[in-house]
């Protein structure tokens, strides 16, 4: 993975964290339990290009669309 590809993967990953968060009313640390527990942040990692496309909202969405399936 490029430097360049890894950065943007990074912050795709922190666009998901702060948008979530701010959706659901929660802090980081609970976000990263809810990451412990269905891989979140992997998820991004293993599909940046899609996430890339989305607006935030867009973001939240599938994000909980992935967690209601897992």
């Amino acid at each position: 993975m490029s430097e360049k590809r890894l950065n943007n993967t990074i912050f795709l990953m922190y666009l998901v964290t702060e948008n979530y968060c701010k959706k659901h009313h929660i802090d980081t640390d609970d976000f990263l339990k809810l990451d412990e527990e269905y891989g979140i942040l992997n998820y991004v990692a293993e599909c940046p290009d899609i996430f890339d496309s989305m607006t935030n909202n867009e973001m939240v969405k599938e994000i909980e669309q992935y967690v209601s399936q897992s």
